[in-house]
């Protein structure tokens, strides 16, 4: 890869997004939320019971002169974020969904470092002789992260749990961790999603399809190949084996979102061949990104 990710028109676009993580404050106010970082806002989410010792000032007069019932606003913390982007670069992505990959993982990393917040890259797998995590710590070091995205190769098989304990071991901070990827695991997509969930990450999935995958030319003979291990098959493709195939991949789709669905886990399926504003758009309406 070698071409740039994004035109400088691109960039000023995205420079009037953001990226914030927001949790629901348990006290009385924003005040309550403790973080390292400057530049923390609070919006109104709901309301708890009071309980002794709760700040009257914080208490919903209105409510209690209405209903009688005493009870004290919670606010949404807004704090910077710390991003952990894990990138697959395996040879399954090669094409199109490499391409949607990068720029997708591009366009979050590039929000965050305008905005001075931290952005961890890992690669899957990670380069030979490299580092499992790359540190870009301010605006200064994006376009050395765009770079990145932009000209390392694909490689390799996919192997996310073997690929992620790597990056589970140098990471020490606890952020916001999104994980790019087509979830092709001959080991099981879900299995590299479940350990660094029960490391307790805050993590969303970005399941990156090219509906070219699931086609194939029906009446004709074909030789097909894996495009990670080399290995070949000859085929007559009939309708009903292209049914199947088109079924097989619907299923790793939803199966994967059936999975992350009742564990709160954001899942976002990226068609490669659509347009990345309106991902992005996607991203917004899911809160992953704010702005114009």
């Amino acid at each position: 890869m070698s071409r740039a990710l994004f035109t400088p028109s691109e960039l000023r676009r995205l420079e009037r997004l953001t990226i914030r993580r927001r949790r629901t404050v348990r006290g009385g106010h924003q005040g309550e939320w403790r973080s390292r970082h400057h530049g923390m806002s609070g919006l109104f989410a709901d309301h708890r019971a009071y309980v002794a010792g709760d700040d009257l000032r914080y208490v919903d007069w209105n409510v209690y002169g209405r209903l009688g019932d005493l009870v004290v606003k919670r606010f949404e913390a807004e704090e910077n974020v710390d991003l952990l982007l894990l990138v697959d670069r395996s040879l399954s992505m090669h094409g199109a969904k490499s391409r949607a990959a990068r720029r997708v993982a591009g366009a979050l990393g590039y929000l965050a470092l305008t905005h001075q917040d931290h952005v961890r890259l890992a690669w899957l797998p990670a380069p030979e002789g490299r580092p499992p995590l790359i540190d870009y710590r301010s605006r200064a070091r994006a376009s050395a992260f765009l770079d990145e995205l932009a000209t390392v190769e694909d490689v390799g098989e996919t192997n996310h749990v073997r690929d992620l304990a790597r990056v589970v071991g140098a990471t020490r901070r606890r952020g916001l961790t999104v994980l790019v990827s087509d979830f092709f695991d001959p080991a099981g997509a879900i299995r590299g999603l479940a350990m660094l969930r029960s490391r307790g990450l805050e993590l969303g999935a970005v399941h990156v399809v090219d509906p070219t995958d699931a086609e194939l030319p029906v009446g004709q003979s074909i030789v097909a190949v894996d495009a990670e291990t080399g290995e070949q098959l000859a085929l007559d493709v009939s309708p009903g084996l292209q049914q199947r195939v088109r079924t097989a991949w619907q299923g790793r789709i939803q199966g994967l979102a059936r999975w992350c669905t009742p564990r709160e886990i954001p899942h976002h399926v990226v068609d490669a061949r659509r347009d990345v504003w309106d991902v992005l758009r996607e991203l917004l309406r899911s809160r992953v990104a704010t702005g114009a």
